[in-house]
């Protein structure tokens, strides 16, 4: 498959132009033009093209690419041996980073929400004017909830009480969404899942009457990669492998 038909298709599918972004989202390093193998993953680092390249990859696609707008152009330590194994392997990296966490149906927050069992998932998490996350309906006791966090992503987990003790409303917007917390109340939550906490998500909790839960950002963001990797296989003419590259973030 051409590298510009891949990129148009996915392209097609997230609508990247409809997000005010900081990412650099599409094809962000040229590498060979005909593509059999795409390798996927969360991040762009090292030892992600390391794994694909001994995959065989031509490509490597990801929801945290390496090109950011207004980003320090100095291309060296780290960001110089990423760009080193890409272009000397003429390997093509493709990202997309909020179009992979609105999507309704392969964005993280849509994913999550689907295997939480949430019921009447709606377009919840307003960011840069775009809602990125989702809310939907549980009614369950708190400590369902965080078992079923739990089981999808994992430990660590911090949960910090504020809500009720049964919660009926859940807000999700993976990654570093602590910021957005502060939507809740709005939206009538009981509870908030997204990645990262910082300090001040503590006393709002309780201030918002509301359950913050971290489930980490690279854990709450495997979902949507994962899903579109599921779809490249399905429906174009390439193979794509998820390569999963944990740790407790």
């Amino acid at each position: 498959m051409h590298r510009k038909e891949f990129e148009d298709t996915i392209n097609g599918w997230l609508r990247p132009e409809a997000f005010s972004d900081a990412a650099i989202n599409g094809l962000q390093v040229e590498g060979r033009e005909e593509l059999r193998k795409v390798a996927t993953g969360v991040s762009a680092c090292a030892a992600l093209f390391r794994e694909a390249l001994a995959w065989g990859a031509d490509a490597v696609a990801v929801h945290h690419g390496l090109l950011w707008k207004g980003m320090d152009l100095d291309i060296r330590l780290a960001h110089r041996e990423r760009l080193k194994l890409l272009l000397a392997n003429d390997l093509n990296l493709f990202a997309w980073h909020l179009p992979l966490d609105a999507h309704p149906e392969l964005g993280n927050n849509a994913q999550i929400a689907k295997k939480l069992g949430l019921g009447d998932v709606q377009p919840f998490g307003e960011y840069h004017g775009t809602l990125i996350g989702m809310k939907g309906m549980l009614d369950a006791p708190v400590a369902d909830l965080l078992g079923r966090v739990r089981a999808l992503v994992g430990d660590p987990l911090i949960h910090v009480p504020g809500g009720p003790e049964v919660v009926r409303s859940v807000g999700i917007v993976s990654g570093g969404a602590q910021r957005e917390f502060t939507q809740a109340p709005d939206a009538g939550l009981d509870a908030y899942v997204t990645g990262e906490i910082s300090e001040y998500n503590v006393e709002l909790a309780a201030e918002l009457k509301c359950h913050f839960i971290a489930a980490g950002h690279y854990r709450t963001e495997r979902f949507g990669i994962r899903a579109l990797t599921e779809k490249i296989n399905s429906d174009l003419k390439v193979e794509a492998r998820f390569f999963d590259l944990p740790h407790p973030y």
